[in-house]
């Protein structure tokens, strides 16, 4: 799920399948599920449980994280809230400069048995 070249309506319709495929909502067709239709306790039945499984999947998706609980009842009051909240972030972290990635500094693996702490030859005198 990415959003490069999306556009809201498509974001919104990605969003509705999403979420009726996730909670098997197969009562309800996903495009006639209204951009600002509730989505905890509303039509969609949906409760904290599954905003918190949604907002998973969103993470594992999209790369964002919903990170307050504020913010959380911002993004998940509607599908139309949602969509907004994708699109805002994932542009922020696009724009966001990016440090370069760690450098992993690994120690050479002996590909001989080393000898133990007590088989280690003493020092001769001098």
């Amino acid at each position: 799920m990415k959003t490069h070249g999306l556009d809201q309506g498509v974001l919104l319709s990605q969003l509705k399948h999403l979420i009726t495929d996730m909670f098997r909502l197969d009562i309800i067709e996903p495009d006639k599920i209204a951009d600002h239709e509730p989505l905890v306790g509303g039509r969609l039945g949906l409760n904290r449980l599954d905003a918190l499984e949604l907002a998973l999947c969103l993470e594992e998706g999209f790369g964002i994280r919903i990170c307050s609980l504020e913010e959380s009842h911002h993004a998940f009051a509607s599908i139309a809230s949602l969509a907004v909240f994708i699109h805002t972030h994932v542009k922020t972290n696009r724009t966001r400069s990016r440090r370069p990635p760690a450098v992993r500094i690994s120690h050479p693996v002996p590909t001989s048995p080393s000898l133990a702490w007590d088989e280690v030859p003493a020092a001769v005198g001098p």
